[in-house]
C-alpha cells in the first residue's frame, strides 16, 4: 500500500500566494489613499482657520480702510511651510456701506497638486482662476457701524 504525503502542491502554494499578494496590494493602496485624504483634511482645517484669522483682522479695522488696504491683496496662511499655500482677498465695493469681502487660502499637495482657485500660489486670481474652485473660502459682507 502507498501512503500519499500530506501537505501542498507546488501549484496551490503559488494560487495561494498570488491571493495573499493582492489582498496586501490592496490594503497597501487603502492605506495610501488614507494618508492622502487624511493630509488634505489637515491642509483644509488650516485654510479654513487661516480665512478666519484673515477675516478677524479685517473686522478690528476701520471700515473706512478696508477696501484700500485689503482689496485685492494676499497673504502667507500660517501653519503652512513657506510657498506651500498663498491666501488671496478680494473687496466688492459697489455698496459704499456693505462690503462683500471673499478670502479664500489655496495650497499645494505632497503630489504637487494646487487646490483651491489660486493655480500658481501667486496670490491673485489670474484669469481663469476662480475662488468659488478653493475648499478654503470664506464669503461675508462687512457693514459700516
Amino acid at each position: 500500500m502507498v501512503k500519499k504525503k500530506a501537505g501542498f502542491t507546488l501549484l496551490e502554494l503559488m494560487i495561494g500566494v498570488c491571493v495573499l499578494i493582492v489582498a496586501l496590494v490592496g490594503l497597501l493602496s487603502v492605506f495610501a489613499h488614507m494618508i492622502s485624504l487624511n493630509e488634505n483634511s489637515s491642509k483644509l482645517t488650516l485654510g479654513v482657520a487661516a480665512c478666519q484669522a484673515k477675516l478677524e483682522e479685517m473686522r478690528n479695522s476701520t471700515f473706512s480702510i478696508l477696501y484700500t488696504t485689503y482689496n485685492n491683496t494676499s497673504f502667507n496662511p500660517s501653519g503652512f511651510a513657506t510657498g506651500e499655500a498663498k491666501g488671496a482677498i478680494s473687496i466688492n465695493n459697489s455698496n459704499p456701506n456693505l462690503l462683500q469681502v471673499s478670502v479664500n487660502v489655496s495650497w499645494r499637495t505632497r503630489s504637487n497638486r494646487v487646490i483651491g482657485g489660486d493655480q500658481n500660489l501667486n496670490g491673485v486670481l489670474d484669469a481663469g482662476e476662480s475662488s468659488l474652485n478653493s475648499p478654503a473660502s470664506i464669503t461675508t459682507l462687512i457693514g459700516q457701524r
